[in-house]
């Protein structure tokens, strides 16, 4: 049990660490857009987004800083409860679904695959499936490279991912700021129910990075708001996802323009941001990550050739070695293999924790034959949500009419959220429909 002494102590270290991490990040962000933006023409890359864009968003809403206090904390606690039960050697397996949107610019191609050579970010599902294995033997541990830290601290993480759809989508915009565009990606396909499955985007980014994630939000989860969503978490569902640079995306890309990253780990990098990893040099100066079996780092790996060369860092007067095959460093492709145990731990925390991780893991283990629909709140007087389970992942449509029968809303595909504050007062109706089967939900407009 922790004692409040102890609680004050790790608590305020962490308010510190982030504190740090944060201002760095912003220091980091400034320097290294105004360079990605200068070196563009020389074919530089950079290859995350991710913790630049939540740079940003901490700038345009400060109120986000302590929301990233509060849920390190609480992961912090969450393991410190755990303890040795987090083992790799005792964690259940996951396997999370994966919806992959392929954002392209062919106004006639329809539901037809592409080359996904230069140009055409219409990318074959052979590519698609390339990088879907690729995640499995990264996080598997079985990608076969052989690093200094390899034999020691490398773990499979219990984590899996089956593809379950491929949404191709057409969209006017040729290239998107990774660093602001979020929205606008998920607007031009939208996401499939972000508490289900995992999105993942791909398109061409600007600016010279090759992917981009969210992190997630984690709020305690007890009895009383099992299934229900905080402001925060409501307004960053229709974002939550992994963005990727269609040229990076799987294995050998027919378009890739930089060698260091042709096998598809820049997905696995930002898809450990998605659960909840932190660069492993804590995006500043010898910061911190977190995790303890990860050799504090002065930055990231910035190797130019595939010579998988050691970097050294010196921290608080040690010199020691950084931990280049890290999924979660800069390294090329060929140079990475690990996810460590800590790392696993805080990832298996994460989806406990955070409300729509928590939830997609929890319809994986559902063995109903039957569609299963909740809808809340019930009455409703501005939103309508719908928890809903199909067997297998099957894709599904919702419809809502009135008490005559007349229908309100046609043909939402895979999502289930309806603004229903235009509508008149009265008793409504949602049918969900698969191929197989339908089911029909009541409900009160006040």
């Amino acid at each position: 049990m922790w004692c409040g002494t102890a609680l004050y102590e790790i608590s305020w270290q962490l308010m510190k660490n982030l504190s740090r991490n944060i201002l760095l990040g912003l220091i980091c962000l400034s320097v290294t857009t105004v360079n990605a933006v200068a070196q563009t023409d020389t074919a530089t890359v950079i290859r995350c987004a991710a913790a630049h864009s939540d740079s940003i968003k901490l700038v345009r809403n400060p109120s986000l800083r302590q929301l990233g206090i509060r849920s390190e904390q609480m992961i912090q606690e969450y393991l410190h409860r755990k303890g040795a039960g987090l083992r790799t050697a005792t964690i259940e397996e996951v396997t999370i679904p994966v919806v992959v949107h392929v954002l392209h610019n062919s106004p006639n191609a329809g539901d037809q695959a592409g080359t996904g050579r230069a140009n055409d970010p219409n990318i074959p599902l052979e590519q698609i499936q390339s990088q879907i294995d690729v995640l499995n033997e990264d996080y598997a541990n079985a990608s076969g490279y052989k690093g200094f830290y390899t034999d020691s601290l490398a773990v499979d993480t219990k984590i899996r991912f089956r593809l379950v759809k491929v949404v191709r989508a057409y969209t006017p915009i040729a290239e998107f700021n990774a660093l602001t565009d979020g929205p606008k990606v998920a607007a031009a396909s939208p996401p499939w129910p972000t508490d289900r499955y995992l999105n993942i985007w791909t398109c061409q980014f600007s600016a010279g990075y090759l992917g981009t994630s969210q992190f997630p939000l984690v709020t305690e989860i007890t009895p009383e708001t099992q299934g229900l969503s905080t402001s925060q978490e409501r307004d960053n569902a229709l974002t939550d996802g992994v963005i990727i640079d269609y040229r990076y995306f799987g294995r050998n890309a027919a378009s890739v323009t930089n060698s260091l990253y042709d096998i598809g780990r820049t997905t696995t990098h930002e898809v450990g941001h998605w659960l909840g990893l932190k660069h492993i040099w804590g995006d500043g100066n010898c910061a911190s990550d977190f995790c303890d079996d990860t050799p504090v780092a002065q930055s990231w790996n910035k190797a130019t050739d595939l010579a998988c060369r050691p970097v050294f860092s010196r921290c608080e007067g040690f010199l020691s070695r950084n931990m280049t095959e890290n999924y979660m460093d800069y390294s090329p492709d060929r140079c990475m293999s690990i996810f460590t145990a800590d790392q696993t731990a805080r990832m298996h925390a994460v989806l406990v924790l955070s409300p729509r991780r928590a939830k997609l893991v929890e319809n994986t283990r559902r063995t109903d034959k039957n569609i299963l629909v909740n809808i809340y709140p019930n009455p409703v007087d501005k939103v309508l949500s719908a928890d809903i389970y199909t067997p297998d992942f099957q894709s599904f449509s919702v419809d809502v009419f009135n008490v005559r029968g007349v229908k309100m809303v046609s043909g939402i595909t895979n999502w289930a959220q309806i603004n229903v504050m235009d509508y008149p007062s009265g008793l409504y109706f949602l049918r969900v429909t698969t191929d197989n089967e339908s089911v029909t939900k009541r409900f009160l407009i006040r």
